[in-house]
């Protein structure tokens, strides 16, 4: 009887809040909220993405700098 006490004990101490939490998260979604779930939404990835997409080829080249062993950087160093 102890045993089965330790052992179902450890798993609701742990289980309670994370269902607690899944639970608000539910309530939450129901009654209409977005954008401040508990939860992370693909709302703002989506932005990213969208973003990320509408950039022309073109605009990612990045021009090459200035090496760090030019002698211009060790002098000023």
């Amino acid at each position: 009887m102890n045993l089965f006490i330790e052992n179902y004990a450890q798993l609701f101490a742990v289980a309670a809040p994370v269902l607690t939490l899944a639970v608000m998260n539910l309530l939450l979604a129901l009654g209409g909220e977005r954008g401040t779930l508990l939860l992370p939404s693909a709302g703002p990835f989506e932005m990213v993405r969208r973003a990320a997409n509408a950039l022309p080829a073109a605009a990612s080249q990045a021009r090459a700098g200035t090496p760090a062993n030019d002698p211009e950087f060790l002098r000023a160093a």
